[in-house]
């Protein structure tokens, strides 16, 4: 039995993505050519391919199938566009240039060796307007195997081609073969399938590596482009080497070809700046590290790297000299809108609920009462006011932060400036907390890497954007960028006197079981071949303007393959997540329903179990959509209302209820405002007046107002401010409108010896 292969895209392949993007990188390596016209530097790309298609029909006559190279370039001679000596050049450039950017496909080969080894006859046969001995240097740069094997091109000599059968039956006359005995292995359907089986000769089809939707939407009239064409090819060498498996496959095709060039430009920026150590933060730097010590390794740079565990909630420790401040900064970015009552507002300030509970109004501890932001926010406020909460806080805050500082001394070299930290996205904020821990021995500018950064402020920090773009799905950035290993909520001291990171404990399981392991595989194989491919010439960088095209699309097309990978993502989004939360889960009819029919008064998050809800609704099925459209439509129609009305009659009484401000009134108050304000908080407060449908009955200790003479004249039981200090009572209600007028009032119960815990302004 004899065997042969098809050489182009069977056997090697270009790492390029098409075939004719070798000219598209010949064409931007000779722009230091002085010799070339402008024009042809220019437009090679396409002068090139034009030349090759004159050339076929200036000489495949009587007989002839095939052209050579020189004839291709001697269309550009005849046509006065180069000299005789600048096509020589031109060869000469593309020969090697196809030499260097050759590649081999592993899969193939190691068939073709496991044939030679078991001593079978093997031929390589190859329509190809290159001459056989650059063909057999690109293949033995693949594997030494091809140095002995039988070759036969179209371009030789016979000029016969596979399309039309005839080099099969130059092969067979050549070889003495028979077509029964002989078995074809390629990728061209006609050429490699249906002309030799048509023959008798047995054929096995290969499919080569296609471009994926995401690729051929970015790739689109992008051929001549170079960086395109060397970026898209990496990506199908990547994928050739690696599992079949989808994560596998979206690392090679998104993870690395967005995440290299942000390595890339930071490696070669702390070159250039001196910094010799840079330490990656856990979790998105996980990737970003794996990516920078293969490059490191391959370019011999002169930079130290270390994995360094932190995260939001480890380092945004308030400093107890500006804790009110510090925490109001910190409560601004923490996703308020995702605290829904007394365990979230626990797991904000890192207490335990008991502590909080002594704290709060009795009402606000009720499980089943969610709250929403203005009562997040005047929880916040008050448990700022008082004194004995804050004392706890500090030295809550004192311990954590000490050993934040232990563990930074114990990982961080600050012996010189030459450091900086790599982090992916955000505002910045927790780098400013993390310079403020490094204060304590370290007093230079902390230097950060960062792909993109909300705002850049002038402060402790200095900050290296790689990409100061606005990105709206930026959120996806950090789906790339997931590591195998539970999020740092903390340290602790070891026995052996090292501090060492605690975790989660949440959802590293869930990681490992999304394949996120194979996928950063997946991008550290593309960043290993990408760096070999730009390596070849300096000219070539990172390309950066596949980033915003591939977010949208991850974000807005229903490529199922994307959607299923980053929606079922697990994504500790707050970062405060007792279980696993998914990034955009599909939504059940249950779930749709209760988030576009029945909700009301509360946020939709607290229906939904995800982080994008946008992100879900893209993977809802046709008839849920047609729902979701109705739901819209009549949501505020008498149909909606009494649906909505009759399911909290019948279900939201058991399942939850809405707080208001009224559910943060203690049970003895005073009141401060006996105006059109004050005399309706009055009635409602007292149980006179419902609010949503909801009696209250707390007991009025006193009412108090300025006017109070004027009221008392009314009948009202109004007393004058003064009357305050005699009295017990658990809150002092300002029912005022105005919030000049109110913090004027503020100021004086103040003076007058009123703690100020104990002072409450009601908005309404």
């Amino acid at each position: 039995m004899v065997y042969s292969f098809d050489v182009f895209d069977t056997l090697i392949t270009r790492s390029t993505v098409t075939p004719t993007g070798i000219f598209a990188v010949m064409q931007r390596l000779m722009g230091d050519n002085g010799e070339l016209d402008g024009f042809v530097k220019n437009h090679f790309y396409e002068l090139r391919i034009g030349a090759e298609q004159v050339a076929r029909n200036t000489y495949c006559r009587q007989g002839i199938e095939d052209v050579t190279l020189e004839q291709i370039y001697s269309v550009l001679v005849n046509g006065h566009k180069i000299s005789p000596s600048q096509a020589v050049y031109l060869q000469s450039l593309e020969r090697q240039t196809e030499i260097d950017y050759v590649y081999g496909i592993p899969q193939n080969i190691a068939r073709l060796k496991g044939l030679v080894e078991n001593h079978q006859k093997v031929l390589l046969i190859s329509d190809m307007y290159l001459d056989a001995d650059t063909i057999r240097k690109m293949l033995i740069k693949a594997d030494p195997v091809f140095e002995e094997i039988p070759l036969y091109v179209s371009s030789d000599i016979e000029k016969k081609n596979k399309y039309s059968g005839n080099l099969f039956r130059l092969v067979k006359e050549k070889e003495h073969l028979e077509y029964h005995d002989w078995i074809h292995f390629g990728d061209n359907v006609h050429s490699d399938f249906e002309v030799p089986k048509s023959l008798g000769i047995s054929c096995e089809l290969y499919l080569p590596e296609q471009l994926q939707d995401i690729e051929k939407n970015y790739f689109k009239n992008g051929d001549s482009d170079a960086g395109k064409q060397l970026m898209l090819g990496a990506v199908k060498l990547a994928r050739l080497r690696g599992e079949k498996n989808n994560a596998y496959i979206l690392g090679c095709t998104i993870g690395g070809p967005m995440l290299c060039p942000y390595v890339k430009w930071l490696l070669e920026d702390c070159v250039k700046r001196g910094i010799q150590r840079l330490y990656f933060i856990a979790r998105d730097g996980y990737i970003l590290k794996e990516i920078a010590d293969i490059w490191i390794r391959q370019e011999n740079l002169p930079v130290f790297t270390r994995y360094i565990y932190g995260s939001r909630k480890a380092w945004r420790i308030p400093d107890t000299e500006n804790l009110k401040n510090e925490i109001t900064a910190i409560f601004e970015g923490a996703y308020k809108d995702r605290i829904f009552g007394l365990s979230d507002m626990a797991d904000f300030f890192q207490v335990e609920e008991q502590a909080l509970k002594e704290f709060l109004p009795e009402k606000l501890c009720d499980k089943q009462l969610v709250w929403n932001i203005p009562v997040v926010t005047i929880v916040l406020n008050s448990l700022l006011n008082h004194p004995d909460f804050l004392n706890q806080l500090c030295h809550i805050y004192d311990s954590k932060r000490k050993l934040l500082i232990e563990y930074l001394q114990q990982e961080v070299d600050v012996h010189d400036d030459k450091f900086a930290f790599v982090d992916l996205a955000g505002t910045g904020l927790t780098q400013e907390f993390l310079a403020k821990a490094l204060g304590c021995f370290y007093k230079g500018k902390v230097k950060n890497y960062f792909y993109r950064l909300d705002q850049i402020n002038n402060g402790i920090c200095d900050y290296y954007v790689f990409y100061p773009n606005f990105i709206p799905h930026y959120v996806l950035l950090e789906m790339l960028c997931r590591a195998p290993h539970e999020q740092t909520i903390g340290y602790q001291k070891a026995e052996s006197g090292d501090v060492l990171p605690v975790f989660s404990n949440v959802d590293a399981q869930a990681i490992i079981n999304h394949q996120v392991p194979q996928f950063i595989e997946g991008a550290k194989q593309f960043a290993g071949i990408y760096e070999k491919v730009l390596n070849k010439n300096r000219e070539f960088s990172g390309v950066i303007n596949c980033i915003l095209p591939y977010l949208n699309y991850i974000y807005n097309e229903s490529d199922e393959i994307l959607l299923d990978y980053f929606g079922d993502m697990p994504d500790m989004l707050t970062g405060r997540e007792k279980q696993v939360m998914l990034y955009g889960p599909k939504l059940s009819d249950k779930e749709i329903k209760k988030i576009f029919w029945y909700r009301e008064n509360v946020a939709p998050e607290y229906f939904y179990r995800g982080s994008s809800l946008k992100y879900s609704l893209l993977r809802c099925s046709g008839k849920q959509k047609r729902k979701i459209e109705q739901y819209k439509k009549f949501y505020h129609s008498p149909w909606g209302k009494f649906c909505r009305k009759t399911y909290t009659c019948f279900c939201g009484k058991s399942d939850f209820r809405t707080a208001n401000v009224f559910d943060c009134i203690r049970q003895n108050i005073i009141i401060y405002g006996a105006g059109k304000v004050g005399q309706r908080f009055y009635r409602q407060i007292t149980g006179k007046d419902k609010v949503n449908g909801i009696r209250y009955s707390s007991s009025v200790v006193l009412w108090v107002d300025r006017n109070y003479q004027e009221y008392q004249s009314e009948g009202m039981p109004v007393a004058s401010p003064s009357e305050v200090i005699k009295h017990d009572y658990q809150q002092l209600i300002i029912a005022i409108a105005k919030k000049e007028t109110a913090d004027n009032i503020r100021k004086y119960l103040l003076e007058l010896g009123v703690r100020e815990e104990k002072i409450f302004w009601l908005r309404q």
